[in-house]
């Protein structure tokens, strides 16, 4: 029997990130510093623009005690609504993850969440409502990533750049016995590729449904993806970064469930959860410590916006 390992459960990894608009590419979500080289600033410039700007913007600040991020989100292609979100949450997710990382370039580019370093204390804790309009009719991606680094910068004031650390990983490795991947079947779904535009769907076809769940039940599911993607959602689930070391190509469904036992208790902040024994038992594969790449967005400067 696979050895357990310690592994910490980021209470942040939750529904607010999923709202982001996660449910058009098929994810949910339920429920180390070292020598730094400076990266290039992360603004949409850089990302391959030029991209399409708003028209219209309008930002006000949240009172104290509204719920919380992403509340009434009504956002259509064109128009863009974010009720009462934060620039930067305690568990790094927030509108600044999302423009910079989850959706730079106008697309899905990470599953992970990345830290998010510098800035004064008031970005993770005020929100703000955020309306905005173009009449270009961009994708909700564009307008939640390069569009919103936009808003960000000039209303914001925001100056941001990306460092790539080495730091703590986990690998995901092959296993020591036989493999107990399921490819997927031609045709059941669409996998979504990461760095590239979202697919054209046929008629009757769904983008994969992929879903990381810690609440009662903690699982991670993908209806269809490679093992770069899974990793990514593993990600999710643990302290660190998990990277894709097993050579496999190719989409699979995966089922992973770890940890069905605790479910009656309070989520810990560090627990033995399990998931390194499910990889190995259910799908033949290990989750390795090691050190690799860690990137981190780093707030050189930011104020509070002049509201309208």
């Amino acid at each position: 029997m696979t050895k357990r390992m310690e592994v910490r459960l980021s209470l942040g990894k939750k529904a607010a990130l999923a709202a982001a608009g996660m449910a058009a590419l098929g994810l949910t979500v339920v429920g180390i510093r070292t020598t730094a080289a400076r990266a290039q600033s992360a603004s949409p410039q850089t990302a391959g623009g030029p991209f399409p700007k708003f028209e219209i913007v309008s930002i006000k600040s949240c009172k104290p005690g509204t719920p919380g991020e992403r509340e009434g989100r009504i956002s259509a292609p064109g128009r863009l609504s974010i009720g009462c979100g934060m620039l930067a949450d305690t568990d790094n997710t927030g509108m600044i993850q999302v423009a910079y990382n989850r959706y730079a370039g106008g697309q899905l580019n990470s599953y992970r969440v990345i830290p998010i370093e510098g800035g004064p204390d008031w970005i993770h804790s005020q929100s703000f409502e955020i309306n905005a309009e173009s009449d270009d009719h961009p994708s909700i991606l564009m307008m939640e990533g390069p569009m919103m680094q936009t808003i960000l910068e000039d209303r914001f004031k925001l100056q941001i750049h990306r460092e790539t650390r080495q730091g703590l990983v986990y690998e995901l490795a092959l296993g020591t016995g036989s493999l107990k991947l399921k490819l997927l079947q031609d045709g059941s779904c669409i996998p979504v590729v990461i760095g590239r535009p979202l697919p054209l769907l046929p008629g009757g076809k769904h983008i994969c449904r992929n879903m990381v769940n810690l609440d009662s039940q903690r699982a991670v599911e993908m209806e269809g993806g490679t093992l770069s993607s899974f990793a990514g959602l593993l990600g999710m689930a643990l302290d660190r970064p998990v990277i894709d070391k097993t050579g496999i190509t190719g989409n699979f469904e995966i089922h992973l469930v770890f940890s069905p036992n605790d479910s009656a208790a309070p989520r810990p902040v560090a627990a033995d959860l399990g998931i390194v024994q499910a990889i190995q038992e259910q799908l033949g594969l290990r989750l390795v410590p090691a050190k690799g790449p860690v990137d981190a967005l780093v707030i050189d400067h930011i104020e509070r916006p002049s509201e309208n």
